[in-house]
């Protein structure tokens, strides 16, 4: 995937998206991924070399609130939210995650 379909989010963007690390945050868990698991990825675009966990199904991850648009599969458009998965901060796509 060419660089310039990344979208870079940096920390002070983080901090002023609605419902961001000053808010309370509670934990979601990862739903039905097509047979699969749902990737949690540095950035919010789908990228199969980049990964920094595998949630299957059932796992709870910790978030937030913090959501963006983003990247899926073959570039469709798609909301992302950032949290945290055994100590790692990454994103999720929101579709999976309830």
């Amino acid at each position: 995937m060419a660089d310039e379909n990344k979208v870079i989010v940096d920390g002070q963007e983080l901090e002023d998206v609605s419902g961001g690390r000053g808010g309370a945050g509670y934990y979601m868990t990862v739903g039905n991924c097509n047979g699969g698991y749902l990737a949690l990825r540095p950035q919010p675009v789908w990228d199969q070399y980049h990964e920094i966990a595998q949630l299957w199904p059932g796992y709870q991850v910790y978030t937030y609130g913090a959501t963006t648009r983003g990247t899926g599969l073959n570039g469709v458009p798609c909301t992302y939210t950032y949290v945290s998965f055994n100590g790692n901060w990454g994103w999720a796509n929101s579709a999976f995650l309830r």
